[in-house]
């Protein structure tokens, strides 16, 4: 089937994605990706060990006990139980039989014991009614199941099911990959948090909510890490901080509000990881948002409201086999729009574009033009150096996960949905570890260079290392 890509589209996926990580887990470059079919073998359970075995140098063995390693400051057990991965998951969504290895992507699972079948009864095409799904395409967010009686009704839709399947489960594996990269969003900017809200005022009239938000602006930061703060809890009226657990719809709003572009920066590199199997082109579009039902305004400690305008991006991102565009929105929440993917053709309800797209790589690209601003003695400076320091570990941290657990993301992404939310709750929980970690060793260091100034001063000496006496030029 013919893959028509608008012209301003055609982006060279991931450019800035490390090359270590694509020769390590790809076996090639990403710079090299080209639109490809999806696999036709699947795995069942010995095939799987066999081929996890084979890639040691790749995997580790995972643990006895499921993400016990797991030591996240805010919890300092893992929340996240075991579930221990069925013959039925494997790293593909394909059927094993070699005779149907080029005309199908499907798996039909009838056993009531199989993670791809539900309670909920449909229609095989031969009218009668049955419980067995197609594993390739179920659990598709507006896109209906496939059902089948028999791997015989299976065999006989096969042609004709064939394309449209490869369809929906890449369209599948984006929904699956944006909600996991918009929860690891939400997790890491409540850590790096950078304004001090005293108050919150909430008013709700005709549908619509407003929050005034009250900031102190008055701190003068010695260094960098002084430009963070937590949202604090008691805010929402929440038990205690937890910078994982982001399910308030105010907390979110507030997250997300007049950091449109800097989401997309911070989480460029961990965007391209996930998207890799599933992404034609990326490109990054400005826009005017339309106002929804929800608004947030901020005000200083003497009440003036910041009215300073932000620019908005999304991401437009054109799938694979032929499986539509659509815009990826990481900060929707402030305006209202809760709902990360929407297609393109309908984003029109939620922002109109007032700028040509760009490369999601390349010069012309957010993430480009940030550097120049990492050597500023400003507050901008100061949050550009930790975020840069900060965000690394988000792709670095989540390639550690994959070895450490056993778990690659493309087969997080092709699991039963309740295995796919329990390895995305322990993959944030991982990664929420990770970069407080960073945060911690930045803290130390920081310390350690006043530490040696003070002392410098005291004795009159000139320190070896003078530029660990500067905050902010941290190195890692």
């Amino acid at each position: 089937m013919g893959h028509q890509v608008p012209a301003t589209l055609e982006v060279e996926l991931f450019a800035s994605l490390p090359k270590f990580i694509a020769s390590k887990f790809f076996g090639r470059s990403v710079f090299d990706l080209q639109p490809a079919k999806l696999s036709t073998t699947s795995l069942d359970a010995n095939m799987e060990a066999s081929m996890m075995a084979s890639q040691d140098q790749i995997l580790d063995p995972p643990n006895e006990i499921f993400y016990s390693a797991n030591t996240s400051p805010v919890r300092p057990q893992s929340a996240v139980p075991s579930i221990a991965v069925t013959a039925t998951e494997g790293t593909s969504h394909e059927e094993t039989d070699d005779s149907r290895s080029e005309t199908s992507p499907t798996t039909f699972s009838g056993s009531p014991a199989s993670v791809y079948t539900t309670a909920v009864a449909g229609f095989c095409l031969c009218g009668k009614p049955c419980d067995g799904l197609c594993a390739g395409c179920c659990d598709t967010p507006g896109q209906q199941d496939t059902y089948y009686c028999s791997s015989q009704c299976q065999d006989a839709d096969r042609p004709s099911h064939v394309q449209m399947c490869k369809a929906v489960n890449t369209l599948r594996t984006l929904h699956r990959a944006t909600e996991s990269v918009q929860d690891i969003y939400y997790m890491y900017r409540a850590k790096m948090f950078d304004r001090l809200v005293t108050s919150i005022e909430k008013t709700e009239e005709g549908g619509h909510t407003q929050l005034t938000v009250h900031e102190n602006r008055s701190s003068r930061p010695t260094n960098d890490l002084d430009y963070l703060h937590k949202l604090s809890h008691k805010l929402f009226d929440e038990e205690y901080q937890d910078d994982e657990d982001n399910e308030n719809k105010d907390k979110k709003a507030i997250l997300t509000h007049g950091v449109s572009a800097q989401s997309i920066v911070w989480m460029h590199d961990l965007i391209g990881y996930f998207l890799a199997s599933c992404a034609y082109t990326i490109s990054e579009q400005r826009v005017t948002p339309v106002p929804g039902n929800r608004s947030v305004l901020s005000v200083d400690s003497k009440g003036y409201p910041d009215l300073f305008p932000r620019d908005h991006f999304i991401l437009a991102i054109t799938l694979l086999n032929a499986a539509g565009t659509y815009a990826f929105d990481l900060c929707g929440a402030q305006y209202g729009y809760f709902e990360t993917l929407t297609p393109f053709s309908d984003y029109s309800t939620r922002g109109l574009a007032n700028a040509p797209p760009t490369p999601f790589s390349g010069k012309h690209s957010i993430r480009w033009g940030v550097d120049c601003l990492r050597n500023e003695q400003s507050h901008r400076g100061a949050l550009t150096r930790i975020n840069l320091l900060a965000s690394e570990k988000l792709v670095s941290g989540a390639v550690e996960w994959e070895k450490e657990y056993g778990t690659r993301i493309s087969t997080m992404l092709q699991a039963s949905p309740e295995v796919f939310q329990n390895r995305k709750e322990g993959l944030i929980h991982y990664l929420a570890y990770e970069v407080q970690t960073r945060l911690d060793n930045m803290a130390g260091e920081v310390a350690a260079a006043t530490a040696a100034k003070a002392t410098a001063s005291s004795t009159g000496a000139v320190p070896a290392a003078a530029s660990a006496l500067n905050p902010r030029a941290i190195s890692f």
